[in-house]
């Protein structure tokens, strides 16, 4: 693949979310806040403890990704690799990020495999 926001053939996670970054930082935060919004709804409308406890936990790895989006102290790099520092921050962005660029689904979880060390 070649041109200015190319991947690499098989890319990382960091690899997506950093490209999410440099091309549209600021679609890439709505996004995030939409995320966000959703798994808030989850919450108040889930009566099970459990489910609700994992869409918080959601919620806040879009709140996590979204302010770590937006650190202009930190290269694009730096930034996508500090939210796959996380593996639940990481998977919520590249969800994300991936839908913003259009990744199929295949690619999506080969960079999501590639979180947890397996190749």
């Amino acid at each position: 693949m070649t041109g200015i926001y190319a991947l690499p053939e098989k890319p990382s996670a960091a690899d997506i979310i950093e490209r999410s970054i440099i091309a549209h930082p600021s679609l890439f935060r709505d996004a995030l806040i939409a995320q966000a919004n959703m798994h808030a709804d989850y919450v108040e409308l889930s009566h099970n403890e459990r489910a609700k406890q994992g869409a918080r936990a959601s919620k806040n790895a879009c709140l996590i990704a979204y302010d770590t989006v937006g650190d202009e102290d930190q290269t694009e790099r730096e930034r996508a690799e500090s939210i796959c520092a996380n593996t639940g921050t990481a998977v919520i962005s590249l969800n994300v990020a991936c839908k913003l660029q259009c990744i199929p689904p295949h690619i999506r979880t080969a960079a999501a495999v590639m979180l947890d060390g397996r190749n």
